[in-house]
């Protein structure tokens, strides 16, 4: 039982969500403090005076890159935790390796797969957006864009965790267990 337990755990919940929670707390306060600073300095101010789309030269590049970046990490993170459960299986229960990775393998479905790839794409998303609209609002000089930075880091891992029930739930609607 403890493959199963470790590897589905992993593919459909821990790694998306920790991979997430992570990236929340560097990226959505990244990007929060560049726009921030930005928007303080008005840089941004400056690119509309000159007739550039700060949206689409500064925050969907951002978005994009966050989903594509998480949907990546996720997968290496589901991969680091498989493994990780193996080494504590092998070496602190005294489980065989081959029988560990072979129940592995055969306890997961394409519908867990799917569940746990289709969370980072919302996942990346949610950090992206939120990061963004609170670094292009920050206002009050450098105090300002610290409270942004902050408020985009708990904000986003509140919502990454809100939206990871949503989305399991749903799953579970339509694939079942």
């Amino acid at each position: 039982m403890t493959p199963i337990l470790v590897t589905e755990s992993m593919v459909k919940e821990l790694g998306p969500v920790i991979a997430a929670l992570m990236v929340s707390g560097r990226n959505a306060s990244g990007i929060a403090s560049e726009l921030g600073s930005m928007r303080i300095t008005d840089q941004i101010d400056a690119m509309r005076a000159l007739g550039t789309n700060p949206m689409r030269k500064l925050v969907a590049p951002r978005i994009f890159a966050t989903i594509i970046m998480l949907f990546f990490l996720t997968i290496l993170s589901d991969a680091v935790g498989v493994g990780g459960g193996t080494v504590i299986s092998v070496f602190l229960l005294g489980l065989d390796a081959h029988a560990y990775l072979h129940a592995a393998y055969q306890c997961l479905v394409h519908a867990d797969i799917i569940q746990g790839l289709t969370k980072p794409i919302f996942f990346g998303f949610i950090i992206s957006t939120i990061g963004c609209d609170f670094g292009m609002g920050a206002t009050g000089g450098t105090q300002g864009v610290g409270r942004a930075t902050t408020k985009a880091v708990v904000f986003s891992s509140v919502l990454i965790i809100m939206v990871d029930f949503l989305i399991s739930r749903t799953m579970i609607a339509i694939f079942g267990s």
